[in-house]
């Protein structure tokens, strides 16, 4: 559990991520998904790392995986 808290990074929520949260994504979502999807597009853009979505809504996980992470926590 302490391993995976370590990997933890709380990211600020700043223009560019409600900007793009507000873009078409590729299933529709609401607004706290959108930026949380939105957020993990723009890291992996900057990094150029792979994520992992830890999530147990359904439409954030099928957004997820639509925009190429592999997601962790629902069917």
């Amino acid at each position: 559990m302490f391993r995976l808290l370590e990997s933890v990074e709380i990211i600020d929520l700043t223009r560019p991520i409600l900007m793009r949260a507000s873009q078409p994504l590729p299933t529709a979502l609401g607004f706290l998904d959108a930026i949380h999807l939105a957020t993990a597009l723009l890291w992996r853009e900057g990094r150029q790392e792979d994520l992992v979505s830890a999530t147990h809504d359904t439409a954030l996980a099928i957004a997820a995986r639509a925009s190429g992470f592999q997601v962790v926590g629902t069917p």
